[in-house]
């Protein structure tokens, strides 16, 4: 008979158990390092900035306060679509045109990043005095997509404000002062290069913010954003309290759902389990059970054999008389 496996303690299965957990979560997270390039390779996102609705519900596909996204390593500007490259291209994340990207306040290491969609890249010319984008030469007249305060503008000498119409969930216009950039740096040789920036959920673009008029450099992008976990953030933000602006409530009531099906998930799994297995035991007892009876009853009902009778004994013959 083959010896039976000894069972494992409470405490030694509990050990195993945790330990397949943890290689579990350790290769998930190097595979996002692998894809992202960035360690971390999630963020957090605390604010209401990027949501496409104005009554804080959050949306499944749109970038909400509490939602994890992983960020994905940039090395070139050609590694960003920016909403006019993908106007022209179809290249869409988030339910809009374009890439968004996460960046660091004038390059503060210090500065908590924003989740900001890519709107345009601006290239600063020559001269000093004027921007080219070259996104906008591609775009046909008749869509009236973008304008300029000044009518002599064009997509290689840019110096007023420029407008882009038709944009995000809410179909409005965005203002970009480039005038107000030129003038800002007027004092310098050269032009910032880089990307005007824009939540979705916001009416104006960051670079209109006195803190953050310059452009985003591409030294200052850490990555640009891929796929959603939602809700999950909400558990850090809570720890941390570093909440931007109020949970939106179903995302809240998801997460307390989900948390409750990934506790009740294994017991559940167990219970079936182990209900199947008892289920294979009882069937294969029954079956046993009714080979048992029937041979049982074979044996009762079998006709025993008799032996075949004896032959009846015979009398000798005496031998002949020799005298006759």
């Amino acid at each position: 008979m083959p010896e039976r496996k000894k069972k494992l303690s409470p405490g030694l299965q509990f050990l195993r158990d945790a330990g397949i957990a943890l290689a579990l979560v350790l290769s998930i997270l190097v595979v996002m390092y692998a894809y992202t390039g960035l360690w971390p390779p999630l963020v957090v996102v605390e604010s209401d900035s990027m949501m496409h609705s104005n009554d804080n519900t959050s949306y499944i596909g749109a970038i909400d306060t509490g939602d994890l996204v992983l960020v994905k390593d940039v090395d070139s500007v050609t590694d960003i679509q920016t909403y006019m490259d993908g106007y022209t291209s179809g290249h869409k994340t988030y339910g809009d045109y374009g890439d968004v990207v996460i960046y660091r306040v004038n390059g503060q290491l210090t500065s908590t990043p924003i989740i900001h969609r890519a709107m345009i890249y601006l290239q600063g010319n020559a001269d000093g005095v004027s921007y080219s984008a070259p996104s906008l030469k591609d775009i046909p007249d008749e869509d009236n997509k973008w304008s300029t305060s000044n009518p002599s503008d064009t997509w290689d000498h840019l110096t007023s404000t420029l407008t882009i119409r038709n944009v995000g969930y809410r179909d409005t216009s965005t203002s970009i002062d480039i005038g107000r950039i030129i003038t800002a740096f007027r004092q310098y040789s050269t032009l910032p290069s880089g990307y005007i920036t824009k939540g979705d959920h916001n009416l104006n673009v960051d670079q209109s913010l006195a803190s953050r008029y310059s452009p985003v450099k591409l030294d200052w992008v850490v990555g640009i954003a891929r796929g959603e976990m939602p809700w999950f953030g909400l558990l850090k933000l809570w720890a941390t309290d570093s909440l931007g602006s109020p949970a939106p409530e179903n995302s809240v009531r998801n997460l307390w759902i989900s948390m409750a099906f990934i506790v009740a998930a294994p017991i559940v799994v167990d219970v079936v389990l182990t209900f199947r297995i008892r289920k294979k035991i009882a069937k294969r007892r029954e079956t046993a059970q009714h080979e048992f009876d029937a041979q049982q009853q074979i044996g009762a009902t079998e006709p025993v054999e008799t032996p075949p009778p004896e032959p009846p004994a015979t009398e000798p013959v005496p031998p002949p008389d020799e005298n006759l």
